[in-house]
């Protein structure tokens, strides 16, 4: 019976795919405001925001939220240095922090990372496999639910443009919490994904 149910969920699936039009849409606009609203940084969360209208290095920084607006989708932040400074952004300008316990530390992963004794992210690329610990004590402040997964605590990198005067990149060490994927990467979304490929049209 189950190999039968299986081939029938199959012939569905199949149909489906060859009778489905695609038509430019992939996940509803009401859905996502759902999503961004659930997963959006609350006030007081230490974030990386971006301050400026290009995507030069050093164009994200250190911030505080003081404020997300759910209708408008917009975060008040505070800058980590100049506290006197107020800034309103859109969501798609706030980035939540690393917990550490993220599966995507992988050597030769392109990433953004706070360059040491600065609170600014430049880009960077993981040099070295990250150590994976066994998990942490239940009062480290990484997150709901973080307490005792598996994480990484500091991350060597090497950053963009950070030659020494023989030209060679140093490695650096940076804490898990201030390495953070690139915006093209933390915006992604799996339901973004549409296969484009043609139905097979039994020709």
């Amino acid at each position: 019976m189950n190999a039968l149910a299986a081939a029938a969920d199959q012939l569905l699936a199949d149909y489906v795919r060859s009778t489905t039009v695609f038509d430019g849409m992939s996940l509803d606009s009401n859905r996502r405001r759902w999503k961004r609203r659930k997963f959006a940084a609350t006030q007081g969360d230490q974030v990386a925001a971006k301050v400026t209208r290009t995507d030069e290095n050093g164009s994200w920084i250190l911030a505080y939220v003081l404020r997300f607006y759910a209708e408008s989708e917009t975060y008040d932040v505070q800058d980590e240095d100049d506290t006197s400074k107020l800034i309103r952004l859109p969501w798609n300008h706030v980035m939540r922090l690393s917990t550490g316990t993220e599966g995507w530390f992988q050597k030769g992963q392109r990433v953004m990372a706070i360059f040491p004794e600065t609170t600014s992210f430049y880009r960077a690329i993981i040099s070295k496999h990250p150590t994976w610990t066994s998990g942490v004590s239940a009062d480290d402040n990484s997150g709901v639910g973080n307490a005792h997964k598996p994480r990484v605590k500091e991350v060597i990198l090497k950053f963009e443009d950070d030659e020494d005067a023989d030209g060679k990149t140093p490695h650096r060490r940076v804490p898990s919490r201030y390495v953070i994927p690139l915006p093209a990467k933390y915006y992604y979304e799996d339901d973004d994904d549409v296969d484009l490929t043609a139905p097979n049209s039994g020709v």
